[in-house]
């Protein structure tokens, strides 16, 4: 009896430490912590790393009233997931006090490439956390490329090539969130990141919804526009100078619009001052999506930059109202 007891502990302890072995979260840590455990701490810290930091119209904007709401309500986390042998960070922003009760995910596609564009704590509380306030679970990956300097085994960022599994594995990811329902989800890019979220679309039959702030829908025009980009896609994209016309059209969505899915309602917005991305890329796609009677809502804002700066309460409340229009709860 002794034997066979000894047996069943071994293998249930082996069960054990497979299951967590293969948990796909790995090195989760609360984002507040360290210089980002107190709002004290967090204005020390930029004063310490920001030469000319300018605390007084920080605090206008990160009062430490907002700070402490964000932190009773919300869980924030960082983590690391391997996604094609690399080593990639992620982070989610989830309700407090929620138990037992499923909430919509809605995937966050940053912009940018490698480490310009990476999620900092302070991007984490601004639209981020506005979304998870209003009762989703929010995940997003910083994409492969940008952690190289901490991360060994970090590869490269290829804007919109194979990173985009990065994006996807997010959803195996919020699996392991017990009060995430994978059934339900939508996705939100800005920049790049509204690339990157066309493009995980053609892969996600049952996405929901998707909106897209200030994103590139053509990339030779928008080369035409911009042509330093060139050197972006040039150092990012494999092979690009063999490949170039079907490495552009692969990142842009009026090529293939068809690829995406036909029920999932769009909303398109952008600034008509952006100096980044020409906003005829949202109004053309908005025709597009008009000709093939896609669902979609397209809003212009006047004098608005790339960041919709002087737009960011109005942009807030119609991303929220979109989500909760058409994610259920």
């Amino acid at each position: 009896m002794f034997i066979i007891s000894l047996a069943f502990t071994l293998i249930t302890l082996s069960m054990n430490t497979f299951a967590e072995s293969s948990t796909l979260i790995k090195n989760e840590e609360s984002c507040f912590r360290g210089p980002f455990e107190t709002h004290t701490k967090w204005v020390k810290f930029l004063e310490s790393k920001k030469k000319n930091f300018d605390k007084e119209k920080f605090e206008k904007i990160f009062t430490e009233q907002r700070f402490n709401k964000i932190k009773a309500k919300l869980e924030c986390k960082d983590f690391r997931y391997e996604v094609d042998n690399y080593t990639v960070e992620g982070y989610y922003l989830k309700p407090r006090n929620l138990p037992n009760k499923k909430l919509p995910v809605v995937i966050y596609n940053r912009g940018g490439n490698a480490e310009y564009g990476y999620v900092f704590f302070g991007k984490k509380l601004q639209l981020i956390s506005d979304i998870a306030m209003e009762g989703y679970i929010v995940i997003g990956s910083q994409y492969r490329g940008s952690s190289s300097r901490f991360i060994a085994n970090n590869g490269k960022d290829e804007f919109g090539g194979n990173d985009i599994n990065d994006v996807l594995k997010l959803i195996a990811i919020a699996n392991e969130i017990p009060e995430a329902d994978t059934s339900n989800i939508g996705m939100v890019g800005w920049s790049r990141g509204a690339m990157q979220s066309f493009i995980a679309s053609k892969s996600i039959s049952s996405l929901k919804t998707l909106i897209a702030i200030a994103g590139n829908s053509d990339t030779e025009k928008a080369l035409a526009w911009r042509p330093r980009m060139e050197n972006v896609y040039q150092d990012r994209i494999p092979n690009f100078e063999q490949n170039r016309a079907s490495e552009l059209a692969a990142r842009s969505v009026s090529k293939w619009l068809d690829k995406i899915p036909s029920a999932m309602p769009i909303l398109l917005l952008h600034g008509d001052k952006d100096k980044r991305v020409n906003v005829e890329q949202s109004k053309s796609l908005a025709a597009q999506l008009e000709a093939s009677k896609h669902p979609h809502k397209l809003i212009i804002y006047p004098n608005g930059n790339h960041g919709l700066i002087r737009h960011r309460e109005e942009m807030t409340s119609e991303i929220t109202s979109w989500l909760k229009h058409n994610l259920s709860s």
